[in-house]
């Protein structure tokens, strides 16, 4: 039993740290996400500045050129981490299929205990029943 309370202390530890991952995944994915956005306003902003100014004009397509190859950088980061946070999401689902399964021998073995708990319980009782039913018998046939 004891051996058992440590492997769940253990498999829960190894849960939250495999969720703490996950988190810090999807935290990641987020951030390259809100990344995505914020260069595509910064890319309006220039395309806005491009046009009001002669010599912007001249510069943009270098700029753009940048910017395409930072939206692919950033598409290819968010996949990965799209196939990271799966992976992650696998092991976080394994580590709560092996808690669980201690979990439930736990319960088993406390069901147990109760039940041998209980038939013990039950044994004293029908001893207690038979000692006094003697005992009245015996009382009974004393003149």
């Amino acid at each position: 039993m004891k051996g058992l309370a440590a492997l769940i202390r253990l498999n829960k530890w190894t849960l939250e740290e495999k969720r703490r991952a996950l988190a810090s995944l999807q935290g990641l994915r987020a951030d390259l996400v809100r990344q995505g956005k914020d260069l595509e306003a910064e890319v309006v902003r220039e395309q806005q500045q491009a046009r009001n100014d002669a010599h912007g004009a001249w510069a943009y397509s270098e700029y753009a050129k940048l910017v395409i190859a930072r939206r692919a950088k950033l598409a290819r980061s968010v996949v990965e981490c799209d196939k990271r946070i799966d992976d992650a999401r696998d092991e976080v689902a394994s580590a709560w299929r092996e808690l669980r399964k201690y979990e439930l021998a736990e319960e088993r073995e406390q069901a147990r205990l109760a039940l041998e708990a209980a038939k013990i319980e039950r044994q004293e009782l029908d001893e207690i029943a038979l000692t006094q039913n003697r005992l009245k018998r015996a009382q009974q046939q004393e003149p």
